[in-house]
């Protein structure tokens, strides 16, 4: 299983009034450690863009479970793995930690989709090439 690790440095800007994480951040983290871990096995998102013909890996479903607070300049640790593979969607398991503390942990749900001019959204999930599972086997 492979998986990737990002270090982020805690901005003035990524917090509430009461100079901890505001919440929504830690879900652009996540976004940001998805793209880290594919771009650790040789595919970054233009690749998935150019190579599989995609329009994106939208999210269908996201959770976080906090358990401890960053502050502003505090350095966290995004790592990013694979959880579960479906034949159109895949989970994207994450954890957040500072120092040696948990803070949160989560995952996405992103659906493998193309362009479908013939539905209503415009867009349509396909099975996901094995090429690409393998990958992140390894």
């Amino acid at each position: 299983m492979t998986t990737s690790r990002l270090e982020i440095r805690v901005e003035w800007g990524d917090c509430d009034p009461a100079r901890i994480v505001f919440y929504p951040n830690y879900f652009s983290w996540f976004d940001r450690g998805t793209r880290n871990l594919f771009e650790t096995v040789g595919l970054p998102w233009k690749t998935l863009f150019d190579d599989y013909g995609l329009i994106g890996c939208p999210i269908v479903d996201a959770h976080a479970r906090f358990k401890a607070p960053s502050r502003f300049g505090d350095v966290v640790s995004v790592e990013s793995h694979i959880a579960r593979w479906s034949r159109r969607s895949f989970e994207v398991a994450h954890r957040i930690t500072n120092g040696e503390r948990l803070a949160v942990e989560g995952h996405e749900v992103r659906a493998w989709v193309i362009t479908d001019t013939e539905r209503e959204t415009g867009l349509r999930a396909i099975d996901i090439p094995e090429d690409f599972v393998r990958r992140f086997q390894g």
